[in-house]
């Protein structure tokens, strides 16, 4: 084949491959590799003010939203519950795309989280990334488990091309999302437990949203209950469930003891049940605190 004529089909397939890098930004890889070893120097340095520049602002938000929310210091717990950084030198790079302001890495092998070396199963890791001011910062990882599919997992152990690379999992979304608002410190450090049959669940509490899925789901409401008011809104969308499995919803609110031997106190609770058709069942109360006694509501979601 003339020089010529190939240069050229190897100029076409640059441009009209989507698994390769863009050509605006050709060096992507290793401007996602440099963010992702400033975060994880910053971590094993246990160094704030490194950790909070090598992160977003959206998951640092988030972060101290979720720390302060348990009545625990920020940022030292950060540092202190943290598994440890992923190494990812001995993985396999399978990809490193952009698209607009997101971006990710994924890998592929034994990630090394902290466990011990010998047990631990090969794996994905996908690393995720968004430009901020213009510079790529590390936001999160997420570890995505292949014991249920062997099959995938033996086909990239034998080093077979990864072909599911083009699906939306797969793929940056290429907005990033809103960053949070900073929640206050809770008057009362509140935790939610959310047990839900054939519902997905949004409760919204002084505005800050906390979504739970089909199933049981326990955590602490962001900023806690405050003294005087507090607007709880409760949005329940119905799931597609078998014939003989009743809906169900139950959502409580539990204080933490202000101090040791003291008992945490229930001052919300929530029921629905047979709820008629497919339209999301949303409801709000006002829920005074301190609570002299507990808001209980059982909604029959009948109109």
């Amino acid at each position: 084949m003339p020089a010529r004529l190939l240069f050229s089909l190897l100029l076409a397939l640059s441009v009209l491959s989507p698994s390769l890098v863009s050509a605006q930004e050709p060096d992507l890889r290793l401007k996602l590799e440099r963010a992702y070893a400033q975060w994880r120097a910053a971590v094993e340095a246990r160094d704030a003010k490194a950790w909070a520049s090598a992160i977003t602002m959206h998951r640092q938000i988030i972060t101290r939203n979720t720390v302060v929310s348990q009545g625990l210091a920020f940022p030292k717990t950060v540092f202190e519950t943290m598994m440890a950084p992923a190494d990812t030198r001995n993985l396999r790079l399978l990809e490193a795309q952009g698209v607009g302001d997101t971006a990710h890495l994924l890998y592929f092998g034994q990630v090394n989280m902290g466990g011990a070396p010998e047990q631990i199963p090969h794996n994905l890791l996908m690393l995720k990334f968004f430009r901020q001011n213009g510079v790529w910062k590390f936001d999160s990882n997420k570890l995505i488990q292949l014991a249920s599919q062997p099959e995938l997992r033996s086909k990239l152990l034998r080093n077979e091309p990864a072909d599911f690379l083009d699906l939306p999992e797969f793929t940056p979304p290429g907005t990033p999302p809103a960053t949070p608002e900073i929640c206050p410190v809770p008057d009362h450090i509140t935790g939610c437990t959310v047990q839900a049959v054939g519902y997905d669940v949004e409760i919204k509490v002084n505005g800050y949203d906390h979504f739970a899925a089909d199933g049981v789901l326990k955590f602490f409401i962001l900023g806690g209950l405050r003294n005087g008011s507090n607007q709880v809104t409760v949005s329940a969308t119905p799931l597609d469930v078998p014939k003989d499995v009743t809906r169900s919803l139950e959502i409580d609110f539990f204080t933490k003891p202000r101090s040791a031997g003291e008992q945490g106190q229930r001052v919300f609770h929530y029921e629905l049940a047979n709820h008629e058709g497919k339209s999301t069942k949303t409801s709000t109360w006002t829920l005074p605190m301190p609570a002299a006694q507990e808001m209980s509501v059982k909604d029959t979601g009948k109109k």
